[in-house]
């Protein structure tokens, strides 16, 4: 891994918690930029979250490598004026609050572009604050309910969740993407911008051809467990030994194959699967026919054989079987840095490479506080003016 930091020299001011504006800014600081999260005394709520390894939430660990922290009580205008100090070089400010918890706080858009005009304000919600739903709380839970995708998930009547919070991450995907948007119209117009996004728009968007399907034709996809409403096979299959296989066909020609490769060559001539279409519309004939072939053999067995006919293939892992997949293990998708309490530790890296590399963690998800006073120090506190906001409580240290 070689450092290739395309954001280094940007600021961001990230007064975020919890997962949507945390996973925004470590993307960020995965690209190089410095990630100042600002915490209040009693810190992200996350840092509270099980499991908890040696008084570090596994949680919060996820979300906040690349970046340092200062805890500030905003509600003190001495920790106000640390801010706006702060403000002043910084190029992002983002933020999660309740609607109307910015004002109170003094750190509302106007506010703070009137400190620096050409800052790239984001702002992250559950709704859409003008709208209807604008004073109501949101969770990734909540969001997932709203959207249909509880509704258009899983097997029989009963809602399911995605295992983790998706629209979360979403959302920090696409504040990151539109806060890189600023940056660049800044460069080429010198003005800042004001970025608002929500976790319910981000839902119904990002669940694309699903939503679409019922707006172009009025059909409700229904629930199909791993199987998919526009292609037939496209799902897992049970297999010999109780484990699964997923199989996917994008086009008539894989179908061939794939009937081959199962050893049901009469099917390729049965006009009932044919064409994609056909096979959606029998589907309900098709697929126990398939599964009933793919229980005769075990679960690598089928892999193996249908990647030598070129077919999409893959088995439905555990989570220990991804970390002991040869791709994965060779990849450089998990990285390690150091951490001043829990030593090693593992991080997810950043998909994408640049100029051929990963991007490698540079700073461990830092303990709450933990660059407090290195902070006031660029900023120009002297020593005796930390320690009395120390003492005072507008400020913060590990332990304090």
């Amino acid at each position: 891994m070689v450092d290739v930091k395309p954001l280094s020299g940007i600021t961001v001011l990230d007064l975020s918690r919890v997962l949507a504006g945390p996973f925004a800014t470590m993307i960020l600081g995965d690209l190089g930029a410095d990630i100042i999260k600002v915490e209040p005394p009693s810190g992200d709520d996350t840092r509270h979250w099980t499991p908890i390894v040696d008084g570090e939430s596994v949680y919060y660990m996820s979300a906040n490598r690349n970046k340092r922290s200062i805890v500030i009580n905003l509600k003190d205008n001495r920790g106000r004026d640390i801010l706006y100090k702060l403000v002043e070089k910084a190029d992002v400010f983002i933020e999660n609050f309740r609607s109307d918890v910015p004002v109170k706080l003094g750190v509302d858009y106007d506010t703070i572009k009137s400190i620096k005009p050409d800052i790239i304000y984001c702002s992250i919600h559950g709704f859409d604050p003008d709208s209807p739903y604008g004073g109501l709380r949101a969770a990734d839970l909540t969001i997932q309910a709203m959207s249909g995708l509880m509704d258009s998930t899983g097997i029989g009547d009963e809602p399911v969740r995605v295992s983790f919070a998706l629209f979360d991450i979403y959302a920090g995907m696409v504040a990151a993407i539109s806060i890189l948007a600023g940056l660049v119209r800044r460069m080429e117009t010198g003005e800042g911008m004001k970025i608002d996004v929500n976790l319910y728009d981000t839902s119904i968007f990002s669940m694309s051809y699903i939503p679409m399907i019922y707006l172009m034709t009025g059909y409700i996809p229904r629930k199909m467990g791993s199987a998919h409403p526009s292609i037939v096979p496209y799902q897992a299959f049970r297999c010999r030994d109780g484990r699964y296989v997923a199989v996917g066909i994008f086009n008539d020609r894989m179908w061939i194959n794939l009937c081959r490769a199962l050893g049901l060559d009469d099917l390729v001539d049965d006009d009932r699967f044919k064409t994609n279409p056909d096979r959606v519309r029998n589907r309900d004939i098709l697929i126990p026919i398939l599964e009933s072939r793919f229980k005769e053999y075990d679960r690598d067995y089928w892999v193996e054989l249908l990647n030598k006919y070129g077919i999409n293939v893959g088995p439905v892992y555990r989570l220990d079987e991804v970390f002991r997949d040869r791709y994965v293990v060779e990849s450089g998708i998990v990285d390690y840095i150091n951490h001043p309490r829990l030593g090693r530790i593992p991080q997810l890296v950043f998909p994408a490479k640049l100029e051929g590399n990963r991007l490698r963690p540079s700073r461990h998800p830092p303990m709450m506080g933990e660059d407090t006073v290195d902070i006031l120090r660029e900023l120009g506190y002297r020593e005796e003016d930390i320690n009395r906001l120390i003492e005072d409580g507008v400020v913060s240290t590990p332990g304090k």
